[in-house]
């Protein structure tokens, strides 16, 4: 009975703290990108928890390491980053190709990185996902933050 009540503790204990890791990354991804001591904290706060049960907080994962790339100095270091990230985004995509949220993620990215870096191959794809089912969201937020992202994007003439 102890064992059992041991490991529903630190089951809970596990799943709360992922919670609060997307909270806190859905509320900085785009601070990752722009600020390297933002990017960092994310980064060491992937570091710090197991994630291997949470397909979506893999995605994060990816962008927070694409996000380190953008902000070290090493340019081999920044490549492994970046390429790491990549993967890691692709396999939860992968993993769970409806994923309304995984497939902005990877749009945001895709449109915003430099051409050089040649990963741009699903921008029309994940864009006409991402807006035939965006009506499926559930938060008004996510709603408005997609549009007022692909409208910006147009305008600026990135998608």
């Amino acid at each position: 009975m102890r064992a059992l009540l041991i490991i529903f503790i630190l089951w809970s204990t596990a799943a709360v703290a992922q919670e609060q890791l997307l909270a806190n990354i859905r509320q900085n991804i785009g601070e990752v990108f722009k600020t390297d001591t933002v990017c960092s904290k994310m980064h060491e706060a992937f570091e710090k928890i197991d994630i291997s049960s949470s397909n979506l907080l893999l995605g994060y994962k990816g962008a927070v390491e694409m996000g380190m790339a953008r902000h070290h100095p090493n340019v081999f270091k920044k490549m492994g980053f970046f390429n790491n990230g990549k993967d890691q985004l692709e396999k939860s995509i992968e993993k769970d190709p409806e994923n309304l949220e995984l497939r902005f993620l990877r749009l945001t990215i895709q449109t915003n990185l430099p051409a050089f870096l040649g990963y741009s191959e699903s921008k029309e794809k994940d864009k006409a996902f991402v807006l035939a089912n965006l009506e499926s969201a559930s938060s008004e937020d996510f709603k408005t933050r997609v549009r007022g992202f692909i409208k910006h994007a147009e305008e600026q003439g990135k998608l």
